[in-house]
């Protein structure tokens, strides 16, 4: 895969007790949240009144400002296991249909065309390759982004439709 001058993005999908990586492949997109103070970046007063953390904040303004189409996405869970790569679509939306999510109100939404998916169990690698914490973050594991660049996706993986919203 070609990842020479892109931006590449770790993508948390939930976690062990509530792992919400099954609707972002069906559905094709990735999710942050707290979405229930409406769109970013005007969320960002209630937010901060209702005491989010600084951290917290800077997470969702990198998911809505800094991710940006044509960026590549690996989701994950955990620390060291990939679920799938992908490529950043669409610009930054508020979607109500997102607001309960295994639990958590995630209407942040940005659109994903998934490039690859494992067959089976996720990818894992031997050491904590992903930073555990944060929704979003860049990717900076030489590790994951060795194996990256010998992914091979086929030509047609780029002009897959896009699945419907629910």
């Amino acid at each position: 895969m070609d990842i020479q001058n892109k931006q590449i993005w770790q993508q948390a999908s939930g976690n062990t007790n509530r792992d919400y990586s099954e609707l972002c492949l069906k559905r094709g997109v990735i999710l942050n949240g707290p979405g229930y103070a409406g769109k970013w970046p005007e969320c960002q007063m209630l937010l901060q009144a209702d005491k989010w953390s600084a951290r917290k904040i800077a997470d969702l303004r990198r998911f809505c400002e800094g991710m940006n189409i044509g960026d590549v996405v690996v989701l994950r869970r955990g620390t060291n296991s990939l679920l799938a790569v992908g490529e950043i679509v669409g610009e930054y939306e508020w979607r109500e249909e997102f607001r309960d999510v295994e639990g958590w109100d995630l209407q942040h939404c940005r659109r994903v065309r998934w490039l690859w998916i494992p067959n089976g169990e996720p990818l894992s690698f031997n050491t904590n390759v992903f930073t555990l914490g944060d929704t979003t973050y860049p990717l900076d594991s030489p590790e994951v982004e060795t194996w990256l660049r010998t992914l091979m996706v086929p030509d047609e993986a780029f002009h897959a439709p896009l699945p419907e919203f629910p």
